[in-house]
């Protein structure tokens, strides 16, 4: 009898343990479930800005990227110090990054796609800045098919020079 007391408090533990673990891990941070809604919300207040001067580093896919983009729309970008291969720079861009959480989206819906046959695996969230809207932080995990992805703003300025 105290050998099942002690086994069943000792699972309880156990249990209270893991889940407040679990908590801890789901709210380390406040992001939210990337959805299609959301991410049109970000890109609304991100196309209302006054200046489309920016500048911007972030680290996607373990490179880290540099961002300028001037009053005229011309943009600047390095991917770990160097020019981009193929010289496109759009792609690096905050509304770049939009077009990927996009295509991340849409590939969580193509039955035959990435993530087919495990949809409800994929846990996607992110965090768009609340006043600007572009994203600073964004992370997939796949439940252990495949990589995870992530993007982490590092760094962040509206050019005050336009303003």
């Amino acid at each position: 009898m105290k050998r099942n007391t002690t086994r069943n408090l000792t699972l309880a533990l156990f249990g209270f343990v893991a889940a407040l673990v679990a908590t801890l891990f789901a709210f380390r941070e406040p992001m939210q479930k990337l959805t299609p809604e959301g991410l049109e919300e970000a890109r609304i207040r991100w196309s209302q800005q006054e200046s489309p001067s920016y500048r911007l580093k972030y680290v996607m896919h373990g490179s880290t990227y540099e961002v300028s983009v001037g009053d005229d729309g011309q943009v600047q970008a390095l991917v770990n110090g160097q020019p981009p291969t193929g010289g496109q720079t759009s792609p690096f861009v905050v509304e770049g990054i939009f077009d990927t959480l996009e295509m991340e989206l849409d590939n969580l819906e193509i039955p035959a796609g990435p993530f087919a046959g495990r949809r409800e695996m994929v846990l996607m969230r992110v965090r768009f800045h609340p006043k600007l809207g572009y994203v600073e932080r964004y992370l997939r995990s796949s439940g252990g098919y495949g990589k995870g992805v992530s993007i982490e703003v590092l760094e962040f300025e509206i050019d005050s020079a336009s303003d």
